[in-house]
């Protein structure tokens, strides 16, 4: 969608239609033509402003897309891949996915070990930058990921102190695209974003896809 190509459909539609509606009270079929065509063309641009994606969403679209199936591939042959540890890390500000449970201090970026139990630690340097608002946890999610992003139409949370729900309503079709592919990147942003907000360590406990909702708990590391 492309609000300026939207807007210049519009406008021209209406011009065009007060124009054909004046030429066929006044009897002016020059002016009828006229407006006819213009018509044709506003309906055109507004449909091109439905329907425009610009190139470079395009390109990372595709970028995505490619990084994802080399994260699955590194994920499977580590044996990380479909593992239920997820924890976010607020020192270097990290998540960490690992096959049980690791403490945050003993972990870095990238892959190590801590007893003998591998993790894969991805930083979330991008989520730190994004300004804290509103007065709780869903007015900072539904600043960020509702109005700004446009991942989803609305968010919902419940719950408090040690555990939250976060669902995030009406997710858009390239938004579940992402979900389905590895490792998640919308999981890691919501639990990224709400680890900053609350200035705690995160886990996953559970996720779920219903059909365009997408609800993500996890709990407070104290």
């Amino acid at each position: 969608m492309y609000l300026k190509y939207l807007i210049s459909g519009s406008i021209i539609i209406l011009i065009s239609t007060t124009a054909a509606i004046y030429s066929l009270i006044t009897g002016l079929e020059v002016v009828l033509g006229t407006s006819l065509t213009t018509l044709v063309l506003g309906v055109v641009v507004l449909t091109t402003g439905l329907t425009f994606g610009e190139p470079l969403t395009e390109l990372f679209r595709t970028y995505v897309r490619d990084l994802s199936r080399l994260v699955s591939k590194v994920l499977e042959d580590s044996g990380l891949l479909g593992s239920s540890r997820f924890r976010v890390c607020l020192n270097d500000f990290k998540v960490v996915i690992s096959t049980k449970s690791v403490n945050c201090s003993e972990t870095s970026l990238g892959f190590g070990l801590v007893n003998d139990i591998p993790y894969l630690a991805l930083p979330l340097d991008s989520i730190s930058k994004f300004e804290v608002v509103g007065s709780d946890l869903k007015d900072y999610l539904v600043e960020v990921l509702s109005r700004k992003f446009r991942v989803c139409r609305g968010v919902n949370v419940l719950g408090g102190d040690d555990g939250y729900t976060v669902e995030l309503l009406g997710v858009s079709d390239d938004v579940l695209e992402l979900i389905k592919s590895p490792p998640n990147y919308i999981k890691l942003l919501v639990l990224g974003m709400s680890a900053k907000y609350l200035g705690s360590d995160l886990e996953l406990v559970s996720e779920d896809l219903i059909s365009n909702n997408y609800v993500v708990k996890f709990r407070v590391i104290k």
